[in-house]
């Protein structure tokens, strides 16, 4: 325990398998010769390791991640009239004893819930909360630093708020972490975000990481809904998904009634070919090289062979399977690696995860109000306060132009050293931008990570 929190989804933990020594450093478990794989650093690149945004795992070679698995209890084995006291206390524990703590405020629903519960018990127990606003325009050209400004007037909170504007060119770049690449993409502003909390004497930085994943509504919820005889949630649930051109979610719900009467093997390929077929088979070509794309095919098949055996274990419940891969693995790294500050989420808690996975299905979802987004986060309007819901986005944030801006910002010219290396094709940033937007950030980041291991001597290891 560090800071009254679990560690277990808060700090990254790596074991050496050859004698099973674990540490927070991996330097302190690699051999004098300090070794890395690039075959590691191909996963955050390629396939579905890339598109599920999965982190990264150790590229120090005889250094895994250990990732130890969470006792999850049943689905609908919790008490969802808890949630208010339950994610308080999520809340207290990751404030910890700090007497000084910021929270990244977006506008939204994630961020505001962990703003307004951590407000109220700093408060009350004298210590101080600020706030980081990162000033971008969603796609509507709506700026951030002022919704949240109306935001606070709304529900009379007057507090310290730092506006980072999205002026990227002058903002600090993180220290490279021997933990690994960043997986994060506005680096420099998390970094800037990170300066002002330890400027002003903060010791850990709170964020809404993980509020959609641990309690926002996911797939497969058409039998709990129909088996509360909630016949217009359930007519509207299904119909947001044909308004989306998603048909085949729309066919995924429906197979998910029938997936018990099928055999178990039958019912997991469909429940891959639905629910984790954008990940799975994306139709994308690949950046890497030949020998990196055998690698990431080999690694996808066993962690579908190894999903599949969890998936036996659960009964081969479509609900609980899609719950288990909105969470794992991202949760166990939530946060960027290597940051030189205390960070925490109330929704990624182990404590927490643990008690909201084991929440009623149906919970999670109500169609109630003008807008469709918010159905799909019925949970955490009951952590906000009731000023504060009128001056709520009615729709999902995107940044993408923003975004845009800063992956052709930040991604020099010329050949990257990764290329040089041969771990990927020689493609310039608008290629790897028409591959996918994420890309150009990905490549960055590995290849700023695998600059700073250089210098620090290690060597690399190429594909076998």
């Amino acid at each position: 325990m560090t800071g009254g929190v679990s560690d277990a989804l808060s700090e990254p933990l790596y074991l050496r398998p050859e004698d099973g020594a674990l540490d927070r450093d991996p330097l302190r478990l690699v051999t004098p010769a300090k070794r890395f794989s690039l075959e590691p650093l191909a996963l955050l690149l390629d396939g579905l390791p890339f598109e599920a945004e999965f982190p990264p795992e150790s590229p120090w070679e005889g250094v895994v991640r250990h990732r130890p698995p969470l006792d999850l209890p049943p689905l609908g084995s919790t008490d969802d009239a808890a949630l208010g006291e339950e994610f308080a206390a999520a809340v207290s524990r990751s404030l910890g004893d700090a007497e000084s703590a910021v929270v990244l405020l977006s506008g939204g629903m994630d961020s505001w819930a962990v703003f307004s519960h951590a407000w109220r018990q700093t408060q009350r127990e004298g210590r101080r909360l600020s706030a980081v606003v990162w000033n971008l325009r969603d796609q509507f050209g709506k700026a951030t630093a002022s919704l949240v400004h109306r935001q606070l007037q709304a529900v009379g909170i007057s507090c310290d708020l730092h506006v980072l504007p999205a002026e990227w060119h002058a903002l600090p770049e993180p220290l490279w972490s021997p933990l690994g690449p960043r997986h994060d993409y506005y680096t420099r502003l998390h970094q800037a975000t990170v300066d002002h909390a330890t400027g002003i004497g903060a010791s850990v930085l709170l964020s809404g990481q993980g509020g959609d994943e641990v309690l926002g509504a996911w797939n497969h919820l058409s039998a709990s809904l129909a088996r509360g005889r909630r016949w217009r949630d359930l007519r509207s649930y299904l119909t947001s998904f044909s308004q989306a051109d998603s048909l085949v979610e729309v066919a995924g719900e429906a197979a998910a009634l029938a997936a018990r009467r099928l055999p178990s093997h039958l019912s997991f390929q469909l429940y891959v070919a639905t629910a984790l077929r954008d990940v799975v088979n994306s139709g994308r070509p690949s950046v890497l090289t030949g020998g990196y794309r055998e690698s990431v095919k080999g690694w996808t098949e066993g962690w579908l062979a190894d999903r599949f055996a969890s998936f036996g274990e659960a009964g081969g419940d479509w609900t609980t399977a899609s719950l288990r891969d909105s969470i794992f693995p991202w949760a166990y790294d939530a946060h960027p690696l290597g940051a030189p500050i205390r960070q925490r989420s109330p929704f990624v808690d182990e404590h927490f995860v643990r008690y909201a996975f084991g929440l009623p299905p149906a919970t999670r979802f109500r169609a109630e109000g003008p807008y469709p987004y918010q159905w799909y986060k019925a949970l955490h309007l009951r952590l906000l306060p009731a000023a504060l819901r009128p001056m709520l986005p009615g729709y999902k944030q995107s940044y993408s132009d923003a975004f845009r801006r800063y992956v052709l910002d930040v991604l020099p010219e010329g050949p990257t050293l990764i290329e040089e290396l041969g771990l990927i094709q020689p493609l310039d940033r608008l290629d790897l931008e028409r591959v996918h937007p994420r890309l150009p950030i990905v490549v960055r980041n590995v290849d700023q990570w695998v600059a700073g291991a250089l210098e620090a001597g290690a060597e690399p290891v190429s594909a076998h």
